[in-house]
């Protein structure tokens, strides 16, 4: 099937650039001894002498090719791209190779589980599209997925919320560590680098288009600036790789032993073949076994599902999350169009997401990462919203500004929307605490979306340049518009009159944050109150050494948000491309002129 028309015009403003060769650093490695990074220019200056073996890293693996047993077909992967400063072939290329439709239609096929994770504004633009609620054109999903061979529909709530709480506690942590260790000499207390490491303004990492470009462009001061968190995505790819494999295994092991159980069984044990009765029980599926895809609105999650860190531990090479689709490729999918299942492609796409049958909420097809019920008691409705407003970038600045405000400073916030200053343009906006008594600027948090806007953050970031007027928090997006206006969302027939109107781009965004959040089977519930969090904490608490089954069941949400166990399971890391492990220069394609 064909990719997308938003990936070709996307490369438009790709910061993966061609080049004539792939710039990454050479290594050296003499009679099996450690290697050890040179950039180009070192490795020239060395004499071959005293160079025993100097060579390019075989970032080109080959395979035979089936047409001729003696040719061989080269091919570039996701990590070896991310590994690389530069580039050494088409992004697109890459991506149509291992993150595409037909992919997903092969693994599916030959996996023996395979799961399907929804995000919030990928089920809210298949919402939209379709003209119903969020709800309905998400069990209209789960049924054209589970007739493609899917096991399980999940929906992200609960990593969303497990993001968020640790998000929060992150920059309660460094907001409070920088205002007892700064000097408001020349500065505001809480620019300052915090004692634990961490530095203010923390800049969120949940978009993946920008941790990249931080990795790639940026100057590697900013780096320490970055949360260290994994994005909700990599979150709930750990979560189903673990969480919900074992859910699964019990699951399988108990309709074998009901099947062959006297108290079940349709026959006596005693007159079932014997061999049948004695037969072994099934053999629990590993992470390797299971086939995770994630329905996202942009393309860049499918390079964030790539990287190398995003792996399950201790399983070498599997990652938490195997595909990522965008909405518009779920959709292509579910309607049959990259097969032709009416036989003509224009009879397909006439059809929508509304013609297909309902998967029954009841079902074991719509579940959570527990397998559990999504009409299950003490939850409010099927679908979950972590925050009232601002929720089309995953709601980070919304619960980071009123829990922080609650937690340092001791103010509820009213319920209503929180008041947005514009600054530079609609995509640059501030959102600031002041004491009730003094009117002085408690917290100043940032929304910083598009490239344009970027630039401006981290260049005072890089330069040092933190008065008192600066951020402590800034929520960064690559998207101009947040995530609700991904390229991999489904075209909306007014996105074509926008244009540069960004008074009519933030109408359709409102309203698709409408969708999001009041559709009917959709409830806005707090992270810490999520039905699923609290138990989510206890099962990481108990996949650490030192935790013991009293001490996991008496934990409080207090006492695991932000912990140590936690932090485990949660933590991401962001190195810069720009210089080695030695803290070298390593010569990238920006620094190349041809």
């Amino acid at each position: 099937m064909a990719f997308s028309s938003g990936v070709k015009l996307g490369d438009l403003d790709d910061f993966i650039g061609l080049s004539q060769e792939c710039v990454k650093p050479l290594i050296e490695a003499a009679d099996g001894a450690s290697a050890k990074l040179f950039s180009v220019s070192e490795a020239k200056a060395v004499p071959v002498a005293e160079v025993p073996l100097v060579q390019r890293p075989n970032l080109i693996k080959s395979k035979q090719s089936g047409a001729d047993p003696k040719a061989q077909i080269g091919q570039v992967t996701l990590s070896d791209c991310l590994a690389c400063s530069g580039c050494v072939t088409s992004a697109e290329t890459v991506l149509l190779q291992e993150q595409s439709g037909e992919e997903f239609l092969k693994r599916t096929s030959s996996s023996a589980l395979t799961v399907v994770s929804i995000s919030a504004e990928a089920r809210t633009s298949l919402a939209s599209s379709s003209g119903e609620s969020p709800l309905l054109a998400m069990q209209r999903a789960a049924e054209g997925l589970r007739q493609l061979g899917v096991s399980y529909v999940l929906d992200c709530s609960a990593a969303e919320a497990l993001a968020l709480l640790e998000g929060k506690a992150e920059f309660v942590n460094r907001f409070r560590n920088a205002s007892s260790g700064g000097s408001s000499s020349s500065k505001s207390k809480a620019h300052v680098q915090a004692s634990n490491g961490g530095a203010l303004p923390l800049l969120t990492s949940h978009c993946p288009g920008w941790t990249l470009y931080a990795e790639k462009v940026v100057d590697p001061v900013v780096l320490p600036h970055l949360a260290p968190l994994r994005p909700p995505q990599q979150v709930q790819g750990r979560l189903v790789k673990t969480c919900l494999l074992e859910s699964h295994n019990r699951r399988r092991f108990h309709r074998w032993w009901r099947a062959r159980s006297p108290l079940f069984a349709s026959q006596h044990l005693l007159i079932r073949p014997l061999v049948e009765a004695l037969a072994p029980g099934p053999k629990p599926l590993g992470p390797a076994d299971v086939y995770h895809v994630s329905v996202q609105p942009c393309y860049d999650r499918k390079i964030e599902a790539a990287r190398p860190s995003f792996e399950v531990p201790g399983e070498d090479g599997v990652k938490e999350v195997d595909t990522v689709l965008t909405a518009t490729e779920l959709r292509d999918l579910v309607l049959g169009t990259s097969t032709g299942c009416c036989g003509s492609e224009e009879a397909c796409q006439a059809s929508g997401l509304q013609d297909l049958i309902a998967c029954p909420l009841d079902s074991q097809v719509l579940t959570d990462v527990f397998l559990g019920s999504l009409e299950a008691p003490g939850r409010p409705q099927p679908l979950i919203c972590a925050v009232r407003g601002n929720a089309g970038s995953g709601g980070f600045m919304e619960h980071v500004f009123r829990e922080s405000a609650r937690e340092l400073f001791q103010i509820d916030l009213p319920a209503s929307a929180l008041e947005f200053k514009t600054k530079q343009n609609e995509d640059m906006r501030e959102l600031t605490l002041t004491n009730p008594q003094t009117q002085k600027i408690l917290l100043r948090f940032t929304a910083a979306y598009g490239f344009r806007n970027i630039q401006n953050v981290i260049r005072r970031v890089s330069k040092a340049s933190l008065g008192s007027d600066s951020p402590h928090f800034v929520e960064i997006m690559a998207c101009p518009g947040g995530c609700l206006n991904g390229s991999g969302l489904i075209p909306d027939d007014r996105q074509k009159a926008e244009s540069s109107n960004q008074t009519a781009r933030r109408q359709r965004l409102d309203g698709l944050e409408d969708i999001l959040v009041n559709s009917p089977g959709t409830a806005q519930v707090a992270p810490a109150d999520h039905p699923l969090v609290l138990p989510l904490y206890r099962y990481i608490l108990s996949r650490s050494a030192e935790a013991g089954s009293k001490t996991v069941d008496a934990a409080s949400l207090e006492s695991m948000v932000g912990s140590k166990a936690a932090r485990a399971f949660l933590f991401a890391e962001w190195r810069s491309l720009k210089v080695d492990s030695e803290g070298k220069d390593v010569v990238g394609t920006s620094a190349l002129k041809w």
